[in-house]
């Protein structure tokens, strides 16, 4: 199963929304919500699965989850002192 991230992209507010609960119409198509934000869900569903969640939900955007790994930053080091050098 792969994860993919739901966001809110309609010109409505939320909250103005027609009572729909967004992670129950998830959680009815066969997708398990995994963590959720005002305005974003986290969905972990199979292909087919995903492609139902997003025609039943129009105003929200799916796509993929997407890992960037963290990058690869030189750790500081401690120089050695000159020792019996004096300026």
């Amino acid at each position: 199963m792969s994860r993919y991230v739901l966001r809110y992209a309609g010109t409505t507010p939320r909250h103005a929304e027609s009572g729909v609960d967004t992670a129950e119409v998830v959680a009815r198509a066969g997708a398990k919500v995994i963590d959720d934000a005002p305005d974003m869900l986290l969905v972990e569903a199979n292909a087919t699965t995903a492609r139902t969640i997003a025609h039943l939900l129009p105003e929200w955007q799916m796509n993929a989850e997407v890992m960037t790994p963290l990058p690869a930053v030189p750790r500081p080091s401690v120089r050695p002192s000159a020792r019996g050098r004096r300026r």
